[in-house]
């Protein structure tokens, strides 16, 4: 995969997360005001539930396809025909198993919630392996448009429809499985997949060493990623884990499609430099940058206005999650800035240290989820941050290791992401303050506030622009050279000549 194609691909891949985070921010401001608290509780005890086999019934295929160096028609059809076997075992073992999370969670009506979601299991499985390929071919304006479709007809459009009739948390189930099987039709008319047959045992060989470890890994990461939500459900209930779960998701919107739109492109390409060291290290280095600087600016920005935006997305109902997201806002950065380490050990295949920084980092996490517990929500909410910034630590020091990067030289540079961080927070703090004194109104509040943090994320991105020209991985990529310098000239015109 070439420059020109990385940068078409990350347009069209920013472009389609535009698309899709406004929307989301459309379609759940409308559901939250359609549904109540103790729905989406209980739809996330729901998903909790799935997501124990999710997991293993991706089995890391569409992963697998991407990240072969050479991939035949063998490898394909083993693919699809191990989604469906395994897809299908797991919906019934789920079957089998919903009485069980229904007594856990203490909840008798996620009984058939489970039985009818289930079959996300076996769609969602289906519907990557096109995307996949899709992607792996370079074809990031048609699997875009696939899936920016997909979530505002399939999910969007039926949710609100079924939420308006009153169908409650079915509305939701509705929505989810519409979205993943108009995903399917959409992904397998726009691609052609090859299949062949008889498979050799040594085609499902290759998928199932990469794809089994690759699982293994997703799993231990949901755990520990909902780890805090499970306790909530157990100990809580589902009304509080309601609250949590939108405080979660409303930190999480602004910045986990725009990091997903880069790893969806660079993940393909960073695969194909994974015999290339040198260059990957770049490449690592400029993802970490620009995650870093999304995802910290951003979060600061939220935190520091959390009870406007959970008053202008939410309603009034919600008030008492703008602590909760006060707090875990900060856990952000780190949660998403270890992505950029972990698609950098997926493309290195380096399964085996990240299956460990993992399993250690889940330890922790139910520790400190356990000892905060007696401080209410917010307690838990200072457990995930601290979990993030261990899990970031380790994840670094790892990828630097592999890579023979300068770990000093990196937190050298998300130390500048943090001083900007901190610059976003002090200007909305000081709008939020403004605002509440002056007696604003609360979307003029939301403007001022906004206006605030887009001054400051701008002037830093200005400042790094021309004080880092230098910046060595930025130079050893002639495309992203040539942009940068297009833009120093730009900005500094004659005065860059003299």
């Amino acid at each position: 995969m070439n420059a020109r194609q990385i940068f078409s691909g990350l347009g069209w891949s920013a472009l389609a997360t535009l698309i899709t985070v406004a929307s989301q921010f459309v379609f759940m401001a409308v559901l939250a005001r359609l549904l109540e608290p103790a729905v989406f509780g209980l739809m996330a005890m729901a998903v909790i539930a799935l997501r124990f086999a999710s997991f293993f019934s991706q089995m890391g295929l569409a992963q697998a396809i991407i990240q072969r160096t050479e991939l035949e028609p063998e490898d394909t059809t083993a693919a699809l025909v191990m989604a469906l076997v395994i897809g299908t075992g797991l919906y019934v073992g789920m079957l089998l198993a919903a009485p069980l999370f229904a007594a856990g969670f203490r909840s008798p009506e996620l009984k058939p919630l489970i039985g009818v979601l289930g079959l996300s299991l076996l769609l969602s499985v289906v519907g990557g392996l096109p995307i996949a390929m899709l992607r792996r071919q370079a074809r990031f304006k048609r699997a875009s448009a696939l899936e920016v479709t997909s979530y505002i007809v399939g999910y969007g459009a039926v949710g609100i429809a079924c939420a308006a009739q009153g169908l409650g948390v079915w509305s939701l189930v509705a929505a989810t499985l519409s979205q993943q099987t108009l995903t399917i039709v959409l992904g397998f008319a726009a691609t052609h997949y090859p299949l062949t047959w008889p498979l050799r045992r040594s085609a499902f060989a290759r998928l199932w060493t990469y794809g089994s470890r690759h699982s293994l890994i997703g799993f231990l990461e949901f755990l520990s990623a909902n780890v805090d939500s499970m306790f909530i459900g157990r100990v809580f209930g589902k009304v509080d884990l309601g609250l949590f779960n939108r405080a979660i998701t409303l930190t999480n919107l602004p910045v986990e499609h725009g990091v997903n739109a880069v790893n969806k492109v660079l993940f393909p390409a960073l695969s194909g430099m994974q015999h290339d060291r040198h260059r990957m290290a770049d490449g690592f280095q400029m993802l970490l940058l620009g995650v870093g600087l999304l995802s910290t600016g951003l979060a600061c920005g939220i935190a520091a206005a959390a009870p406007d935006i959970v008053a202008l997305l939410l309603g009034s109902r919600w008030t008492e999650a703008a602590p909760i997201v006060a707090i875990v806002a900060f856990a952000v950065p780190p949660m998403f800035l270890y992505v950029a380490c972990g698609v950098t050990l997926d493309s290195l295949a380096a399964l085996g240290p990240k299956l460990r920084l993992q399993s250690l980092v889940l330890i922790l996490k139910i520790a400190l989820v356990v000892a905060l517990a007696s401080q209410g929500l917010q307690g838990i909410a200072v457990a995930v941050v601290l979990a993030e910034m261990v899990r970031l630590a380790l994840g670094v020091q790892l990828v630097a290791k592999l890579l023979g990067i300068s770990s000093a030289g990196i937190w050298r540079q998300l130390g500048l992401v943090a001083v900007l961080g901190g610059a976003m927070w002090l200007a909305v703090s000081g709008a939020y303050s403004a605002g509440q004194a002056s007696g604003w109104s609360l979307p003029a509040r939301v403007i001022l506030e906004a206006l605030a943090g887009a001054l400051v994320m701008s002037s830093g991105l200005l400042a790094l622009v021309l004080a880092f020209p230098a910046y060595a991985p930025l130079q050893r990529f002639d495309s992203v050279r040539r942009w940068h310098g297009q833009i120093l000239r730009a900005l500094r015109g004659p005065a860059l000549h003299s």
